[in-house]
């Protein structure tokens, strides 16, 4: 009975004590909303304060500090330093921030052809490092106006060399393609969605497969590179030996076997030719991948003459007939029967040795 009495006792003073609440509740509710108020008050002035001293900071960084007093440029060979720094338009005394390096970089690139990639970085608090990635040239062009500088990306970095460059092979077979400078060799492919996509032309990616198994292989001292005929390929090694070796099929079994017979020497496999191996001058044809033939023959006679031409300079003093008209007295235009055609080199006479199958 008792615990009845305090259970009743209980639920009746419950609402009481929930009605006794409520008043103080709302006082302490009244007393902190001022407090609320100030606080986003404060809140507000202090987002305020920060974004001004970061205003503030961006403003002394691109005014007063970090200023720019040294540009280094690295790995450029092509070009020299102060050619890349002038053309950059980043200046001593300008601020480290005070640039785009994204658009920087693209225009450097875009400039120069020798160039595959820039990276500009900022080390604070005062240099300027101009890291350039170059494009590697792989070979000369033949074309009716001169050689043309390629890359191994099948970028054009030269047009209009007069003369094949002795440090690269001449690339015959590419006289089709269109040489803008700074552009690439490409041709339309269509997928299989049907859309039609850029890609490197047939014939460079095939000479790309052919210079990475000849690096790999270690043959080099290539005089010219002849990619005519499509899926052939003949190079003319040293000056003097013509080596035709068919299609790309085990062209790393074929290079190999021809680097052992020029180390083992051909020269004595023509005793009656009059040649040494050191300088031989003849055919290795292996086309036929189950017999090399080698063959003397003076090299002079066989070789393509494409691959040594030595084109004119363009150095015609008038630009257009215009300029004619305001020539010194005494002085004649027009065409001079005196000039000289573009030269070739000499063909010369020799006589074919014996034919050996091995």
């Amino acid at each position: 009975m008792e615990q009845r009495r305090q259970a009743g006792r209980s639920r009746s003073s419950g609402p009481q004590q929930k009605q006794s609440r409520r008043p103080e509740q709302n006082r302490q509710a009244q007393k902190r909303a001022p407090q609320r108020r100030r606080k986003k008050k404060y809140t507000l002035h202090y987002l305020l304060l920060f974004l001004f001293c970061v205003g503030l900071g961006l403003m002394l960084c691109f005014t007063v500090l970090f200023k720019v007093n040294t540009i280094k440029v690295k790995n450029n060979t092509f070009y020299s330093a102060e050619e890349l720094i002038s053309r950059s338009g980043i200046q001593k005394g300008d601020s480290l921030f005070a640039f785009s390096a994204g658009d920087t970089e693209k225009m450097l690139v875009d400039r120069f052809p020798y160039l595959q990639d820039v990276k500009i970085q900022r080390r604070l608090p005062t240099t300027i490092i101009i890291n350039v990635t170059e494009e590697r040239p792989v070979g000369a062009a033949y074309t009716e106006d001169g050689y043309a500088v390629l890359s191994y990306s099948g970028k054009v970095l030269k047009t209009g060399v007069s003369a094949p460059p002795g440090d690269i092979p001449v690339l015959l077979g590419l006289e089709d393609e269109t040489f803008t400078v700074g552009g690439y060799l490409y041709q339309l492919s269509e997928g299989q969605d049907g859309k039609k996509t850029r890609v490197l032309s047939e014939k460079v990616q095939e000479l790309q497969n052919f210079l990475d198994t000849a690096e790999e292989l270690g043959l080099d001292s290539l005089t010219y590179i002849d990619i005519t005929d499509n899926g052939e390929i003949r190079v003319l090694y040293d000056g003097r030996i013509l080596i035709d070796f068919g299609g790309e099929i085990d062209l790393d079994k074929k290079i190999t076997f021809v680097l052992k017979v020029l180390e083992d020497g051909i020269a004595n496999e023509h005793p009656l030719s009059g040649y040494t191996n050191e300088n031989f001058e003849g055919t290795i044809d292996i086309t036929n991948r189950k017999q090399l033939r080698t063959r003397a023959i003076a090299i002079n006679t066989i070789r393509d003459e494409r691959a040594f031409t030595v084109f004119e300079e363009n150095d015609a003093f008038f630009a257009d007939d215009t300029k004619q008209e305001s020539l010194p007295e005494g002085l004649e235009g027009g065409e001079n029967p005196d000039e000289d055609q573009p030269e070739t080199a000499p063909e010369g006479s020799g006589s074919e040795g014996p034919e050996k199958a091995e």
